[in-house]
């Protein structure tokens, strides 16, 4: 299997043939993900393996490039040995998905199908959507005080004149420490558990932060897009993560339902079998 580290696998492979998925995987997220997408499409990917992305261990400090991401997916993979007949991506995940087909292009000689769900690329106004959820998900252990001020501090730290993703992105991490140690502390959450909580969002931030320096445009020229009303919804709102994204994608495909669900439902997967070649 290609680098145990870096993947984990969702259905084991029968043959040669792989899908591989890009995605930030947390415990406990609200959204669907691969996995469901797997257990949805049932027989008619019996036989493929399917692969996700693991986020590699750096932190913010490090300043990991987009490129160090994908160097720790290819990475002593043995990728000569398979047949990747599909690249899927998630949200920002699908920035870094034409990156891995871009890869697997240079090695095979032929790039795999690249398939995107509610893509999207990470700007300032990302940082901040992604802040304001977080403060919203721990809206029973912030005071409406709290989590005013916390979502009043994220914008001043977006609207700082020329700053810089990385350094953004660190800013809404002590932000968010600061929040949840106080906050957790409160209902008697240890110390360690807090941090954890604490180092989870700082990946993601990194991860979102770093995907800013990749330029996915050409692999995505020959992709297909499928995206959720909740997606088009804010494309219409003229949201700029969703907006510059959209417009590079060589096809897209509306699905009526919502953006958590997207990867769940079997309108997305009736799509799938209709638009997907392989």
């Amino acid at each position: 299997m290609p680098n145990e580290s870096a993947w984990s696998v969702i259905a084991e492979p029968a043959s040669n043939a792989l899908v591989l998925g890009v995605d930030f995987p947390a415990a406990g997220r609200h959204e669907a993900g691969f996995e469901d997408l797997v257990a949805g499409m049932g027989a008619d990917w019996s036989g493929l393996g399917v692969l996700q992305t693991s986020p590699p261990p750096v932190r913010l400090a490090d300043r990991p490039t987009g490129d160090s991401y994908t160097e720790h997916w290819m990475h002593a993979g043995d990728w000569e040995k398979y047949e990747v007949k599909a690249v899927l991506g998630y949200c920002v995940g699908s920035v870094y998905a034409g990156k891995v087909a871009e890869r697997l292009a240079e090695i095979h000689g032929r790039m795999p199908q690249i398939l995107l769900f509610d893509a999207q690329l990470a700007d300032l106004q990302l940082l901040e959507s992604e802040m304001h959820k977080m403060i919203g998900q721990a809206g029973p252990v912030l005071t409406a005080e709290e989590a005013e001020q916390g979502r009043k501090q994220a914008g001043e730290i977006v609207a700082a004149p020329s700053i810089k993703m990385a350094d953004a992105a660190g800013q809404m991490v002590d932000l968010y420490r600061g929040m949840a140690s106080s906050a957790f502390r409160r209902i008697g959450l240890s110390e360690s558990r807090c941090e954890e909580m604490v180092l989870l969002f700082e990946s993601y931030m990194t991860w979102l932060a770093a995907s800013s320096e990749v330029d996915p445009g050409k692999a995505w020229e020959g992709a297909i897009g499928f995206t959720s009303a909740d997606y088009a919804e804010l494309e219409k709102t003229g949201a700029t993560t969703v907006v510059n994204a959209t417009a590079t994608i060589g096809r897209r495909i509306p699905i009526d339902i919502g953006h958590a669900d997207l990867l769940r439902d079997g309108a997305t997967v009736r799509a799938l079998l209709a638009h997907a070649e392989f």
